[in-house]
């Protein structure tokens, strides 16, 4: 298991950056902050439910106080208990140059860690992954003059809610537009959703009369009355919530007093939701998938969004309790399919609506599966001089966002601008140099508390590439560390250091070489004859194929940083490795090495797997294992041709 991030501690802290770099950090968290929580595990043999809301006051400095109130559920539909919510005795709370977040949880008496990231309008989506919580918290800034016309216009809602605390029978999710009057009336409401109790069948249910009111602070109450001749515990959607909205209002939470969370956004002015919707996004989910396959857990994670060519790339912190463990998962999705009015309803088990000027997806469950998932846009970063963007430092395989852990041996991709003099390349087969076209990189941590440095090796230094971006790719040191660690990376050229910029640790991040080299399409794979395995040149069912890809972690016997493996012995990849082609486990016929003569090049033999789709590309998936056997991270991004 990946033990990232479990304790916060002074190798949290930001090393400190150029004055004219405007990067996120502690001091981005300053002031007064409304919070809605929600979890459905509390650590014991039996999952319960909690619920949490109030306030916490960020001191800009790592630390915080809080005053809420939580509910304590004592079993499925068996009642609950309410209690405040104290400062934990040693609170504290990391932000990151990239805007990714930590924080001592509160609402838990182990003061387990949760993690996500700060967003536009200072919104902050996370969850405590790494922990028996398997939970979402969003959190934003509280207002100082809002009024009932802040919450005025067209606005998408999704809510998520264990009525009594019941995750077993009693799920309800919802997703539908209302409008604000600006003066505390919401009309008519038609409640769309779902409910265990209802057959998981989509379900309309009318609230007449629903109002709100919003006081100074952003705070306030939102009414649904129940929709008539409807049931208690067949009502999707009812009663009175407490309500914060942000100062802008393009975001609201809200919640009773059980176990639900209710998020809206206001709704684009125009139905341009393909074009606003790009970029990084700080993302969270909480899941209970009721199906016969399904199960509870949670994520934090950053997704990368393309409209072209139509491709989110996506890293999560997936909390399984299905699986009792948590793991890494890195994968590419296909973007969005908006409607005109900015909701993308075209899968059978989510909906999405896009709103808040672009910088916040929301979504909700369908049928047997009921989630709610939070989208929160990350604001661009700039700074001056040496620059090392920390949105951008990248797995050099599959591109997958930078909130990935490093692995020992990793191949990295590093983008920014000043950070290379000139153009340069180092030749394969040979000791890469710690200095290319100007440039130095240094990977520094702490272990058993003393200060660790490296000055890494390179193989590319790229200046003004990748539209406009100065690139730098190199490979992380064998010493680093797998256990969560905190990693600082610094780019200097000649004389003059970059920002510093802060990211985990851990054992393994597979990233498959593809062709194209974007980390989508066909991955770098040789048959047997040493020929590439193309759509023209396909793969057969049966047949022993090379698969070649960076971020396998440690190997036995170590190799130095930079250079290339040997043949004899071979360095062997310490973690299992395991191969699903199409969904089916190949055998992976011996255990993957780094590729002899090659630095930083792992190669793994499978054999295809019969059952899998013939005649077409299929999907490639990459699981590394630990020696405790759990998951460490999944890489599904490439394809395979086969015949």
């Amino acid at each position: 298991m990946i033990y990232r991030r479990l304790v916060l501690s002074l190798a949290l802290v930001l090393a400190a950056l150029p004055a004219a770099a405007q990067l996120p950090s502690n001091a981005t968290l300053n002031g007064s902050y409304f919070f809605r929580y929600l979890n459905i595990n509390a650590g014991g043999a039996t999952d319960l439910a909690v619920s949490a809301s109030g306030i916490i006051v960020f001191n800009g400095n790592g630390g915080y106080t809080v005053t809420g109130t939580q509910i304590n559920s004592s079993g499925p539909g068996a009642g609950s208990a309410t209690v405040n919510i104290t400062t934990p005795s040693q609170p504290g709370y990391t932000v990151f140059s990239s805007g990714l977040f930590s924080m001592v949880n509160p609402m838990d008496p182990q003061n387990a860690v949760i993690f996500g990231g700060v967003g536009a309008g200072g919104v902050i989506v996370a969850s405590s992954t790494d922990s028996v919580d398997v939970d979402l918290f969003i959190a934003m800034p509280v207002s100082t003059a809002s009024s009932n016309a802040t919450l005025s216009g067209n606005y998408f809602v999704s809510s998520l809610d264990f009525l009594n605390g019941d995750y077993n029978t009693l799920n309800r999710n919802t997703f539908f537009s209302m409008t604000s009057n600006g003066s505390g009336s919401l009309g008519t409401v038609t409640v769309k959703g779902t409910a265990s109790n209802l057959g998981d069948a989509p379900t309309t249910q009318t609230s007449t009369g629903a109002s709100y009111t919003v006081s100074a602070n952003g705070s306030g109450t939102m009414t649904f009355p129940a929709p008539a001749g409807v049931a208690a515990n067949n009502q999707l959607l009812s009663g009175a919530k407490t309500l914060y909205v942000s100062s802008d209002g393009n975001f609201f939470l809200a919640g009773g007093t059980g176990f639900d969370l209710i998020v809206g956004v206001k709704a684009l002015p125009s139905s341009n939701a393909s074009t606003v919707i790009n970029g990084f996004y700080f993302t969270g989910l909480l899941e209970n998938d009721t199906s016969t396959n399904g199960g509870i857990f949670a994520t934090d994670g950053v997704a990368n969004e393309f409209p072209n060519p139509g491709v989110e790339f996506s890293y999560q912190r997936v909390n399984a309790d299905f699986l009792q463990l948590d793991f890494d998962q890195t994968l590419a999705l296909a973007y969005f399919n908006f409607n005109p009015d900015g909701t993308d309803t075209s899968y059978s088990d989510i909906q999405y609506a896009a709103g808040a000027l672009g910088n916040i997806v929301i979504a909700s469950g369908l049928g047997t599966n009921y989630e709610l998932n939070v989208y929160v846009k990350i604001l661009p970063v700039t700074g001056t001089g040496v620059f090392l963007d920390p949105t951008r430092v990248q797995n050099a395989g599959s591109n997958s966002p930078f909130a990935a852990s490093i692995s020992p041996g990793q191949a990295l991709t590093l983008y920014g601008s000043g950070m290379v003099t000139q153009t340069a390349s180092a030749p394969g087969g040979t000791q890469f140099p710690t200095t290319l076209g100007g440039a130095q990189v240094n990977f520094s941590w702490t272990a058993g508390g003393n200060p660790v440095s490296v000055n890494v090796p390179i193989f590319f230094a790229g200046k003004q590439t990748s539209g406009g971006s100065d690139q730098i790719s190199l490979l992380a040191p064998y010493s680093l560390p797998t256990d969560g660690t905190v990693i600082t990376i610094q780019v200097t050229n000649g004389s003059t250091k970059s920002n510093a910029v802060t990211l985990y640790s851990g054992p393994a991040s597979p990233g498959v070489l593809t062709q194209p080299q974007t980390g989508l399409g066909s991955a770098d794979i040789l048959h047997g004859n040493f020929s590439v395995v193309t759509s023209a040149n396909p793969a057969a069912v049966g047949e022993t194929v090379s698969l070649f890809m960076v971020g396998l972690g440690p190997v036995s016997p170590a190799v130095n940083d930079g250079a290339p493996s040997p043949g004899n012995p071979l360095a062997k990849v310490v973690s299992q490795v395991q191969v699903f082609v199409d969904g089916f486990q190949a055998t992976v016929s011996v255990q993957p090495v780094l590729a002899p003569g090659f630095a930083g090049l792992y190669q793994v033999n499978f054999t295809v797997p019969a059952g899998v789709t013939t005649g077409q590309s299929v999907s490639l998936e990459i699981d590394t294992l630990d020696a405790n056997s759990n998951f460490t991270a999944v890489h599904s991004q490439a394809t395979i041709p086969i015949k």
